[in-house]
């Protein structure tokens, strides 16, 4: 008996040429999670979702998240997009429209990167490492996950300190601060951040608080 499928072919268009992209997708009802590491990386059962979650026109090679992609661009960051695009060369044996390996998936991450700086948005840039630091690791690659992390790094405080982030959003950028910090030996602006996130938002529902508190006490119990 033959097994159901897990993917599925998806249609965007592109804002920027106008042209169809078409990437997989997984059925959402395929997604189990075994367990979250500590710096909340979801580890999948089967087929993993992050290995498709960025989409790449195959015209111009414009890369975004699926929710982000067909969202029109300024004008203002045209130019700026049209450099990056120019600049672009990709391997000619890979497909980003085909069942993606983790290299492939981390090549799409590193063209979101480029067209998500372009557009100034430092917050997604840092989203973008930390996700191809995740499938690092998942290939035991620690030396270039941790080249990652520390990219990631540098557009997370790019993003708390230059963006307008909304109580929501803020108790994750300063989680991933402390965290990747931490995760880079940085122990004392870890300490910052964590007990910023845990002042500042005591009296806050989120997640994230929850985890920065857990990981704060952890790494206190670890330093006496």
């Amino acid at each position: 008996m033959s097994q159901p499928p897990l993917l599925y072919d998806k249609r965007y268009r592109c804002p920027i040429c106008s042209n169809e992209a078409v990437s997989k997708k997984v059925f959402t009802d395929k997604i189990r999670i075994k367990r979250y590491d500590e710096d909340m990386k979801p580890n999948y059962e089967g087929v993993n979702p992050l290995l498709y979650s960025v989409i790449v026109c195959p015209h111009c090679h414009y890369a975004a998240l699926e929710q982000d992609f067909e969202q029109p661009v300024s004008p203002i960051y045209m130019e700026e997009l049209r450099k990056v695009q120019n600049e672009i060369r990709i391997p000619e044996n890979v497909s980003f429209s085909q069942e993606r390996d983790h290299r492939t998936a981390i090549i799409t991450y590193a063209l979101a990167t480029l067209f998500y700086n372009a557009k100034r948005q430092p917050c997604k840039v840092a989203e973008m490492y930390l996700r191809m630091a995740w499938l690092y690791r998942e290939l035991s690659d620690e030396e270039n996950e941790l080249k990652a992390l520390a990219r990631a790094l540098v557009y997370f405080e790019e993003c708390y300190t230059k963006t307008n982030l909304d109580t929501e959003k803020e108790p994750v950028v300063l989680f991933y601060l402390g965290e990747i910090s931490y995760k880079l030996g940085k122990v004392s602006e870890a300490k910052k951040w964590f007990s910023e996130l845990v002042t500042r938002y005591k009296n806050i529902n989120s997640f994230y608080v929850k985890a920065g508190r857990d990981r704060w006490q952890s790494i206190k119990e670890e330093l006496k």
